[in-house]
């Protein structure tokens, strides 16, 4: 079978697109209907439904990401508070880690870490490596997220305690980049955006158990070492929480009833 062009799968990403919007907004009419005209027994039907939905938006967002040629990446760097920005992810991750059945931590060396990034997309990465965790960790598992600073960079970790991979398989970073069930699509979605912020992420497999994935950034202060309030920024998301896109293909789909996602 001959690989697909690089045009034909932008194109296919476009289609995709197209029909991923029709099908969101489809799903939004329909719920509130539902919901008055059958009763609170359709709601885990509906909430089956959202995170079908969740998944697709993922999986395309991602697909559409890598497709992306070199010089039509954007970053819209702006200031910001590195340590700020993982404390509000880690609270908001720790407060869904529960539903999975899981346990997250998030600690950090500095209450501040003034720098330059593109918030949206620094989540969006972090997002990516803490749904790897929350799958190789498994239910009754622990993952985490770390933040410490080593001369010029920031240097943020993700980990959980999960048994890793099987002992006939080596550990090579490949088998790290896919999980059993996984396509390995955010990881490498994560590795680009690192790469953008003159970064990169090292994975590694513990050898007693579980998995770490180490993103070094570069610490770029605003000018003047100040932290400025960024411009009013277009909406990346769509009107969809990045929490519940990123991390839908590990959270149950009881985290995805209507009335939680409103």
């Amino acid at each position: 079978m001959e690989p697909v062009s690089e045009d034909l799968g932008l194109l296919l990403v476009e289609q995709f697109r197209e029909q991923m919007n029709n099908l969101a907004a489809a799903v939004q009419l329909l719920t509130p209907v539902v919901q008055e005209k059958a009763g609170e027994q359709y709601e885990p039907y509906l909430a089956i439904l959202h995170q079908s939905m969740y998944r697709m938006m993922r999986m395309l967002g991602n697909l559409e990401y890598l497709q992306l040629p070199e010089e039509e990446l954007k970053v819209e760097p702006a200031s910001l508070d590195m340590a700020g920005l993982c404390r509000t992810l880690g609270e908001q991750v720790a407060s869904l880690a529960g539903q999975a059945g899981l346990e997250f931590s998030y600690e950090e060396e500095k209450g501040s870490l003034i720098t330059t990034g593109d918030a949206p997309q620094l989540r969006r990465m972090l997002l990516g490596l803490i749904s790897n965790a929350f799958r190789a960790a498994g239910k009754g598992g622990h993952t985490g997220l770390r933040l410490a600073v080593r001369e010029d960079r920031a240097v943020l970790t993700v980990w959980d305690d999960g048994p890793g991979l099987l002992p006939t398989q080596p550990a090579e970073e490949e088998d790290l980049l896919r999980r059993p069930e996984g396509l390995g699509l955010g990881l490498r979605v994560a590795r680009r955006i690192a790469s953008l912020h003159g970064g990169a992420i090292v994975f590694e497999q513990r050898e007693d158990r579980g998995s770490r994935s180490v993103v070094s950034l570069p610490i770029r202060l605003p000018e003047g070492g100040v932290l400025r309030t960024p411009g009013t920024d277009w909406d990346r998301s769509g009107g969809f929480s990045d929490l519940m896109v990123e991390l839908s293909a590990v959270l149950p789909y009881e985290a995805f009833l209507p009335a939680d996602l409103e």
